[in-house]
C-alpha cells in the first residue's frame, strides 16, 4: 500500500467509511445483491474495500477481513486474489481458511493454486475419513481451472493410491471428468455400499 493510501485508509472519515461498510454486511453470506446494497449505501466500497481488506489484515480482525473480503468479491474483484492468497499462505491463527479457499475458487485466481494445493497436499492425512476441507479445496482448484490447478488434480487422480485417499482421487477425477475414463468406482472409491 503506498503511502498516500495508508494515510488516508487510517483517516477517521475512512474508518468511520469502513466501519459503516462492515456494519452492513455482518450477519451471514454476503451474496451479490447484499454487495450491491451496501455499495450503493457506501459508494467508496467500490475503491477503498481492498485497502480495508489490507487495514483488517494487519490489524488481524479476521472476522471482519472475510466479510469484507465476501463484500470485495462482487463489488471489486480485480485485485483480490492476490490479497487472499497472502493471507492464505501465511495462515494467522484466527483465519477461516475454508472461506478463503471458497473465493479464491469464486474468483477463478490463479494466485490461490500454490497455496490451496498446499493445504490439500498438508491435511489429505488428516481431514478423513469424508475429506470435507480436501474435497472442497479440490473444488476450488476445478474452478480455478488454470493449467497449473489441472495439473494438480490429474496427478492427484492419477496419483500412487498410496499417496492419495482414494475419496479425492475420486473428486479430483471428477472435476476433471475423468473419473470414467480411469475406470473408477464412485461406491468403492467413497465407501458406498
Amino acid at each position: 500500500m503506498s503511502a498516500e493510501s495508508a494515510g488516508t485508509a487510517g483517516s477517521a472519515a475512512d474508518r468511520a467509511l469502513l466501519e459503516q461498510a462492515d456494519s452492513l454486511v455482518i450477519g451471514g453470506y454476503v451474496g451479490a445483491e447484499r454487495a450491491e446494497e451496501t455499495a450503493a449505501a457506501v459508494p467508496a466500497a467500490r475503491q477503498r474495500v481492498l485497502d480495508w481488506l489490507r487495514i483488517t489484515s494487519a490489524e488481524g480482525d479476521w472476522r471482519r477481513f472475510e466479510r469484507l473480503a465476501g463484500l470485495a468479491l462482487h463489488v471489486h474483484p480485480d485485485g483480490l486474489g492476490p490479497i487472499l492468497a497472502t493471507v492464505l499462505v501465511t495462515r494467522p491463527a484466527g483465519v477461516n481458511t475454508e472461506d478463503l479457499v471458497d473465493l479464491l475458487g469464486e474468483l477463478r485466481a490463479p494466485e490461490g493454486v500454490e497455496p490451496v494445493a498446499a493445504l490439500v497436499r498438508e491435511r489429505k492425512s488428516t481431514d478423513g475419513p469424508y475429506f470435507s476441507f480436501c474435497v472442497k479445496a479440490i473444488q476450488a482448484l476445478g474452478e480455478i481451472g488454470t493449467p497449473d490447478a489441472v495439473g494438480f488434480l490429474r496427478g492427484v487422480a492419477t496419483g500412487d493410491p498410496a499417496a492419495w485417499p482414494d475419496p479425492l482421487r475420486w473428486h479430483a477425477a471428477e472435476e476433471l471428468g475423468i473419473e470414467d475414463e480411469l475406470g473408477f468406482d464412485e461406491d468403492r472409491m467413497l465407501g458406498g455400499p
